[in-house]
């Protein structure tokens, strides 16, 4: 029966302090599991294993195999973290993790627990060239991928290794490869990802402190994807805003000089035609619950068949009820909506609205 150690024992084991060994923890270098009530508890057998790697100094060549282990780790969390573009951190991720496992390419998959799939976002070989990528795998084929993700400990899988996953085998073999070592990608408790680091010559065995510096690797690479994704998304809202803005500005511009023309020679297609540019929208349908008050289509060429399979119309509108009727614009955009969109088309549809009662 296994014995675990609390924090304290374990630091003093190990030679030293608690906020070490709970950085450790915390990047997966010294496994643990955690009470019920969230305390940290950790294996004897872990702590002594621990000890005799980085404890014996009576073997230079093994203490110099340990630092440059542990100066590699190090190195590699400094790029990682300090890369907030997705695409150079997924080649910096594979450029450290095949070094560290001495190894040909590896593959940094994205986890979605719903959907309950994995989806390629990059491979790279160890000369940190890209290779291609096979797009969404259903882990309902693959369940030792699944056991990783779910249990969050890492796996090894070698082509001619007994009772090994036959659905992982015959991955291996379909692309040539020896071995493969599966890292889950965990963020704050959550499995976002997974790490696969493929050897196309050897089957590999890899030893305690191997499988720690890779588990610690990636502790550091889900930190840095969370940190990537999330200043994506930030650039992207700010894209839209700043896109929103300038449709706020035209809608403004152009319904105010609508609004100053004469109500009997105003036309509501002139204000469709308005909305539409002002969207940059294809078509804009301004009706009530009686007939079509006004219409605007893009003046484009005739698309080719390529770009009629492609286009794809997403429908945006607005209803306002005016006298007793209800007035609505509907614009077709060849994109999904903008955030705040639908919001800016129903301010612009009041003022439709109120040129109607006008006329």
């Amino acid at each position: 029966m296994p014995v675990y150690l609390s924090l304290g024992k374990a630091a003093h084991q190990l030679g030293v302090t608690p906020a070490t060994v709970r950085r450790w923890t915390d990047s997966g270098f010294l496994p643990c599991r955690r009470t019920a009530g969230g305390h940290r508890r950790i294996d004897q057998k872990d702590v002594e294993e621990l000890v005799q790697a980085i404890g014996d100094r009576g073997h230079p060549e093994a203490q110099r195999q340990r630092e440059r282990e542990l100066e590699t780790l190090a190195q590699a969390s400094l790029d990682v973290i300090s890369r907030l573009d997705q695409g150079e951190l997924l080649a910096e991720i594979a450029r450290h993790a095949t070094r560290l496992c001495r190894c040909h390419t590896c593959e940094i998959l994205e986890y979605d627990s719903a959907a309950d799939t994995v989806r390629a976002l990059a491979e790279y070989d160890s000369r940190g060239q890209p290779q291609p990528t096979d797009g969404v795998y259903s882990l309902h084929e693959l369940p030792a991928t699944r056991r990783v993700l779910e249990s969050q400990a890492p796996m090894v899988v070698n082509a001619d290794e007994r009772g090994a996953d036959p659905a992982e085998v015959a991955l291996l073999r379909s692309y040539g490869e020896k071995s493969v070592i599966m890292l889950p990608l965990v963020f704050q408790g959550q499995t976002i990802g997974l790490l696969e680091v493929h050897d196309h010559e050897r089957p590999r065995r890899y030893s305690a402190q191997e499988l720690r510096l890779c588990r610690a690797l990636a502790g550091h690479a889900a930190v840095a994807l969370h940190n990537a994704q999330l200043y994506s998304a930030a650039q992207a809202a700010d894209a839209a805003l700043d896109q929103l803005r300038l449709r706020l500005a035209s809608v403004a511009t152009q319904l105010a000089t609508l609004a100053a023309t004469d109500p009997a020679t105003d036309s509501l297609d002139n204000v469709a035609s308005a909305l539409r540019a002002a969207f940059e929208a294809q078509s804009c349908l301004i009706a009530d619950d009686e007939a079509v008050l006004g219409a605007a289509t893009a003046k484009v060429g005739a698309p080719t068949a390529e770009q009629a399979d492609t286009r794809e119309a997403h429908l945006l509108s607005a209803r306002v009820p005016i006298g007793g009727r209800c007035f609505e614009v509907s614009l077709a955009l060849p994109r999904p909506p903008a955030v705040g969109e639908a919001d800016l088309l129903a301010l612009a549809a009041v003022t439709a609205a109120s040129l109607t009662a006008r006329r």
